[in-house]
Order: C-alpha cells, then sequence, then structure tokens
C-alpha cells in the first residue's frame, strides 16, 4: 500500500483568498514539503495560475507536480470583477456570516465561466496556462468536470495525445464530478481510460472501487467534506489519519488534493501525512 501525495488546491486563490494570502500558502507549503500543485484555468476567476506560477517560479521545476485544467474558461477580467472580488473579500473578513451572501453574487449569471470542447479553444487555455504558469510543459492537464453528454470527447483525446507527443504536457486525465463509475465505463469505452489520471472527490464509491478499475490512476479531492459526514455518522474515516492509508488500500491514489490556507492547519495535515508514512516497528 502506498500513502497519497498530500497536494495543495489553489481554488480559493484570487477568489476568496487574496493575491497575498495565497503566495504565502503557497509559499509556506512548499517549504513544508508539498509538492503537487494543483490548480486551473478557471480558478480565481483566471487569475489563480499566475499566482501559483509566481511562486513556484521560485523553486526547482523538476521537483513539482502541476496539474491544471482546461475546458471551463474564466469569464473575462474586468475592473468591475476585480471590484467585486476585492469587496467580497472585504465583506467576508468583517463578518464571515455573509459567506452565503457572497457566494449566491459569486454563482450568479454575470460571473459564471464557459465551458467548451472546442479545440481551438482548448489549444488557447492550454497556452494560456503555460505562460501564466511560467513553464514549458505541465505535469497533467485534465478536462475539467467532463460531462458524457456533451459531444466531441474523442476530439479532445486526440488532441490531448498530441499535445503529450509535442511535450507541453506530460500525461492527460479527466476531472469527474458526477458518478464516478459511469465515467469510468463512458471513458473505457472511448479508449480514454488506460493511459489517464482520474481526479475525482473521496466518496463511498472510490473507497470501495470494484476490482476492475484498482488500475486506474487517481487523483483525489474534497477530503473534509467527506470526513465531517464521516465523523457526523460515527464512521471510521472521520480523520485524515484514518483516510490516507484507506485511500491508498482502496485504489491507485497518487495524490490528496486539499486547501491548507491556514498555517496550522497545513502543518497538522502534513504531520498526520508524515506519521502516514513513517516505518511501523
Amino acid at each position: 500500500m502506498t500513502v497519497p501525495a498530500l497536494g495543495f488546491g489553489t481554488a480559493p486563490i484570487m477568489g476568496r483568498v487574496s493575491r497575498r494570502a495565497g503566495s504565502a500558502a503557497l509559499e509556506r507549503a512548499h517549504a513544508a514539503g508539498i509538492r503537487h500543485f494543483d490548480t486551473a484555468r478557471s480558478y480565481g476567476w483566471g487569475e489563480a495560475e499566475g499566482v501559483v506560477g509566481a511562486v513556484l517560479g521560485r523553486h526547482r521545476r523538476e521537483d513539482i507536480r502541476i496539474v491544471t485544467k482546461c475546458g471551463i474558461l474564466p469569464v473575462r477580467n474586468s475592473h468591475l470583477l476585480r471590484l467585486a472580488k476585492s469587496a467580497a473579500r472585504w465583506a467576508l473578513a468583517l463578518s464571515p456570516g455573509l459567506k452565503a451572501h457572497v457566494r449566491s453574487v459569486a454563482s450568479s449569471q454575470s460571473f459564471q465561466p464557459v465551458r467548451t470542447y472546442e479545440i481551438d479553444v482548448l489549444a488557447g487555455s492550454l497556452q494560456t496556462s503555460l505562460s501564466e504558469l511560467g513553464v514549458s510543459y505541465v505535469d497533467d492537464l485534465l478536462l475539467h468536470n467532463f460531462s458524457l453528454d456533451r459531444p466531441g470527447i474523442e476530439a479532445v483525446g486526440a488532441w490531448f495525445r498530441e499535445q503529450q507527443r509535442a511535450g507541453t504536457i506530460r500525461r492527460f486525465g479527466f476531472s469527474v464530478e458526477g458518478d464516478l463509475l459511469e465515467g469510468l465505463e463512458f471513458l473505457a469505452s472511448k479508449d480514454l481510460l488506460a493511459d489517464a489520471v482520474m481526479q475525482v472527490p473521496v466518496s463511498d464509491t472510490l473507497l470501495a472501487l470494484p476490482a476492475k478499475w484498482r488500475g486506474v490512476r487517481f487523483i483525489a479531492h474534497s477530503p473534509f467534506t467527506f470526513m465531517r459526514r464521516q465523523a457526523e455518522s460515527g464512521g471510521p474515516l472521520g480523520n485524515l489519519a484514518g483516510l490516507l492509508p484507506a485511500l491508498g488500500a482502496a485504489c491507485r491514489c497518487e495524490a490528496l488534493v486539499c486547501s491548507m490556507f491556514g498555517a496550522d492547519h497545513l502543518t497538522a495535515n502534513v504531520t498526520t501525512w508524515n506519521s502516514c508514512n513513517r516505518p511501523k516497528p
């Protein structure tokens, strides 16, 4: 059994987390030994990758795994959007109880990203990601929250393999938020699963994966929602110390991505991860 690596999730950066706070958290994560960093073209309304690139560019590229995503494009940056984000962070700092209201505004049509499988758009998205991240390649490029009923997945798969041959990505994969087993069956039927990596939320389904999918490579995310439900129901996986080895035993899970913007939270998670990897007497 291999305990998954601990990954740093950057979705809140340039959203509820400012550039300065996000940069500081990224530096803390790197200093603590985190080497897997997860981002996306759409995170922070298109600005998170630039923060990630500015911080990780100070460190040795070969030691870092960068995962980004395409297929969801952020709305065009504007003065109004920047003002709205600053106002939201200010409001939350003054009154955390306003979180539901801020979330409601952020989910309004004016701020919604665009989903696409168009190859020329995906190509432009990847080039922007490379530029923002300041790299010549990304380790993993994922199709963001792919949908089974959207046509064009075969063309996306062919384009992914072209990017692999060109050296701009090392691996490709798919971010799945819907039915995991249905998604695996679909991708296998399209001959897109064998050499792909799947990014999925931690779930009972992932932890009870049928044997036929045990060879699939996974990146798991959103563990704290799952652990909270486990703790509330008295389940055995209500903490990271229990979840990490369970993931390693249940599937080929390469990394567990967490949002760890608080210094104490980061320290606690890294300490737990180290204890899970310590040789047993």
